[in-house]
């Protein structure tokens, strides 16, 4: 917790900001108006992305059977990635 005097200077360069700048101070403190939002990314889709890696290594290091699986795998996964099973 700050001391009372820093708060009350803290509060003071708000208003200031407040008056001079708006639109700026209207920005930092609407969290709707931030630019950078972290996006939650469905498992499947991370997982496709691993497989597909998985899948360019194996052809690097010439596993064919591999590269297929892995490729064919991260294709499924990518292309599912919001599918669901409602049991």
């Amino acid at each position: 917790m700050l001391p009372r005097h820093e708060r009350r200077r803290l509060e003071e360069i708000e208003d200031q900001l407040s008056t001079e700048d708006p639109e700026f101070a209207r920005t930092l403190t609407d969290p709707s108006l931030r630019r950078w939002k972290l996006r939650r990314v469905p498992p499947r889709l991370a997982v496709g992305v691993l497989c597909g890696a998985l899948a360019i290594v194996c052809l690097f290091l010439g596993e064919g059977g591999s590269f297929a699986a892995a490729g064919v795998l991260s294709v499924v996964l990518i292309l599912l990635r919001d599918w669901q099973v409602d049991l």
